[in-house]
C-alpha cells in the first residue's frame, strides 16, 4: 500500500501532478492505480490517464493494473514482495496458457526465482493428475507438499539470501542426471537475442534446467521484454516457446514472430 507524507490538494494542476508521479516512480518501483489514484486524491480514471500519458513518453511501462518503473536491468531486479503486486493479472493469465500444457504423468521442472513460477505451483497443486516435478524454489516445494498425486524432487543447494532459491551443488549435479519433459522458466529480462538475469548463480542454475528438459517454456509477462540484465541465461534459439501477455505492443510481437520464435500471447 502506498503511503504518503502529506495530503495532496484536490487543486493540483495536472501538470503538477504528474511531475510528482515521475518524481515518486523514480523512488518506488510500481504502484497501482487504485493506491496512486488514493495518493493524489483524483479518480482512479484520472491517475489512468495521467500513467497513459507517462507510458507514451517512455517513463513508465503500463500494467493491467497501474504501472512500473522502465529502469536499466543489467542489475536491478525487483523485491519478491514488490513483483507480488506488479502485473499480477498478466501472470495470472500466462499462467492459465501454461497449464494447457501439462499432461498426466509428466515430468515438470519449475524454475526459481519469479514469483510466476510461484503462481503456476500453486495452480498445479489443484491438479489431481499423477506429475513428478523438480524444483529448487522453497515456495513451489511447499505448495507441492503433501500432494498424493505429486512426486516432489528438491535437489538442494544453499538459499539465496532474501528469495525462496536454492542455489549451488548439489543441485547443479543433480540436474546433470535427469532429463525432464518442460522446464517452466522464468527470466528478469528479456530481449531478441537472449535471456537474461542480475545475479550469476541463478544463471547457472537456469542453464542446467535448460539442458535437464525436453522442452522450454519462458513464462514472462511483457514488462520483462526490451531489456537486458547483467548475466545472459540463456539464447533465446534455446526457449522452444514463450508465453507473455497482451501488454506486449504489437511491433514486437511481430520482430520475435518474424525471428521464427514461437510466441503465445495469453489472453486477459
Amino acid at each position: 500500500m502506498i503511503e504518503q507524507d502529506d495530503i495532496l490538494s484536490d487543486e493540483m494542476l495536472p501538470a503538477e501532478r504528474r511531475q510528482r508521479l515521475i518524481d515518486w516512480f523514480r523512488d518506488n518501483a510500481a504502484g497501482s492505480s487504485q493506491d496512486l489514484a488514493q495518493m493524489f486524491s483524483v479518480s482512479v480514471s484520472t491517475i489512468r490517464r495521467d500513467l497513459d500519458l507517462l507510458a507514451s513518453e517512455g517513463l513508465v511501462r503500463r500494467t493491467h493494473g497501474g504501472a512500473v518503473r522502465i529502469r536499466s536491468r543489467s542489475t536491478f531486479e525487483l523485491s519478491t514482495d514488490q513483483s507480488r503486486r506488479v502485473a499480477v493479472e498478466e501472470k495470472q493469465a500466462i499462467v492459465r496458457e501454461a497449464m494447457k500444457l501439462i499432461e498426466p504423468e509428466q515430468s515438470l521442472l519449475i524454475d526459481t526465482g519469479g514469483v510466476i513460477a510461484h503462481i503456476l505451483a500453486d495452480q498445479i497443486a489443484l491438479l489431481d493428475m499423477p506429475l513428478t516435478v523438480v524444483t529448487n524454489d522453497l515456495y513451489v516445494a511447499n505448495a507441492l507438499t503433501y500432494r498424493e498425486n505429486i512426486k516432489l524432487i528438491v535437489p538442494g543447494g544453499t538459499c539465496r539470501y532474501g528469495s525462496y532459491s536454492l542455489l549451488g551443488e548439489p543441485g547443479l549435479s543433480f540436474l546433470s542426471d535427469i532429463r525432464c519433459e518442460i522446464f517452466f522458466m522464468s527470466t528478469q529480462a528479456i530481449d531478441e537475442e537472449c535471456a537474461s538475469e542480475t545475479n550469476l548463480d541463478l544463471v547457472q542454475q537456469k542453464r542446467a534446467m535448460i539442458q535437464s528438459a525436453s522442452t522450454v517454456v519462458l513464462i514472462a509477462d511483457s514488462v520483462r521484454f526490451a531489456a537486458r540484465a547483467l548475466y545472459k541465461t540463456a539464447p533465446i534459439e534455446d526457449i522452444d516457446l514463450i508465453i507473455t501477455d497482451e501488454g506486449l505492443a504489437e511491433e514486437d510481437r511481430e520482430r520475435y514472430h518474424a525471428a521464427g520464435h514461437k510466441l503465445l500471447i495469453a489472453a486477459m
